[in-house]
């Protein structure tokens, strides 16, 4: 923790706030979209179509935008059981074995990934008209932004303070910063 009770320095707090807002704002979209169109249909008998399609892309939009940029790293759905078990080190060796896994095939995946989103060009959604590359390019940016973090755990891993990676990702700092790049100072230091 660093002075102050905050979580870190520069724009990496400020922008996970910022994200953490905008994807409460796009969840209570969907809220409020959701309520008008079942009034709509069911009050009113009077369906409006594009409430589904809206519901739809929104939800996919704010679960892939909270993974990529506000949800930290114990946050996320992990089946540790193995991890939870072993020493340190252990979690180390899984953690850098993981780590380079996913880069390494998510990697190589990008590329088509990329351009089968940009292939989508020449198609829409049924009611709203939207071109399909631009609903699905959360998709290949969500990955590439993972792909950013897990370059950064596995800098962190080869690095002289990999026990403080360890321990993050167990869960014991939890009110810390996930991808902050400046040093945290102790508690009490300058």
């Amino acid at each position: 923790m660093t002075p102050a009770g905050t979580t870190g320095r520069g724009i990496a707090p400020s922008f996970r706030r910022v994200a953490g807002f905008l994807s409460a704002a796009g969840i209570a979209v969907v809220f409020a979209l959701f309520v008008f169109g079942v009034a709509m249909r069911y009050l009113f008998d009077r369906p409006v179509g594009f409430v589904d399609e809206a519901v739809t892309l929104i939800s996919v939009w704010s679960t892939f935008w909270t993974a990529a940029f506000v949800l930290k790293w114990p946050e996320h759905i992990a089946f540790d059981v193995v991890y939870a078990h072993v020493a340190p080190p252990a979690q180390r060796a899984l953690l850098l074995a993981g780590a380079t896994g996913f880069v390494i095939l998510m990697g190589a995946a990008m590329p088509g990934m990329i351009d089968y989103t940009l292939f989508l060009w020449r198609e829409r959604t049924d009611v709203m008209l939207l071109r399909l590359d631009w609903v699905y390019a959360v998709f290949p940016a969500f990955f590439a932004i993972i792909l950013l973090r897990f370059v950064i755990v596995l800098r962190r891993l080869v690095g002289a303070d990999w026990r403080a990676e360890v321990a993050h990702w167990s869960g014991a700092d939890l009110d810390g910063d996930d991808d902050a790049t400046a040093p945290k100072t102790p508690e009490g230091g300058a």
